[in-house]
């Protein structure tokens, strides 16, 4: 057997002591926070790519030499004209622009909408899976406040 099959062999939850209980489930919380996160960003991202298909569709049915408006920023604009509508410039990451007409925009929009469908089906599956685990966790964590709870009453009605 491999160490890293030896290593996400199963503990039994009613093995742990509730410390360590405890700090598994804070892991785990930090964890889907973290992924909740990521997932947020997958929606952001997902919006995005939406929006440019839109504006692809517009942008199809905008005359030649039209006047409009360039953002610089999200707040900041510069007057310009539109010379070819047909031709756009698609970034594909780490500061490569490639040229492509609208049509082939939209297929690059609707390719990376489908990776982020996916990535976003995984991680929400592990998200679901986590929390699944942290509502065992929270069930043995008050088996075993039940069990102290219990130990103590006998404890007190054994003095009296």
């Amino acid at each position: 057997m491999s160490q890293q099959q030896e290593e996400q062999k199963a503990i039994p939850l009613d093995k742990l002591t509730p410390q360590q209980l405890l700090q598994i489930k804070k892991q785990i919380e930090e964890e889907v926070q973290q992924l909740s996160q990521s997932l947020s960003q997958f929606r952001i991202a997902n919006a995005k790519y939406e929006e440019s298909k839109v504006i692809l569709k517009r942008l199809d049915q905008t005359p030649k030499d039209n006047d409009l408006l360039v953002p610089i920023t999200a707040s900041l604009y510069v007057p310009g004209r539109l010379i070819n509508p047909q031709s756009i410039m698609i970034d594909y990451g780490t500061g490569y622009f490639v040229e492509r007409n609208t049509e082939q925009g939209s297929h690059f929009c609707d390719r990376k909408l489908q990776l982020l469908k996916e990535s976003q089906d995984k991680l929400s599956n592990i998200i679901n899976q986590k929390k699944q685990f942290m509502d065992k966790l929270n069930i043995e964590l008050q088996k075993r406040v039940m069990q102290v709870q219990q130990i103590q009453q006998q404890q007190q009605q054994q003095k009296k």
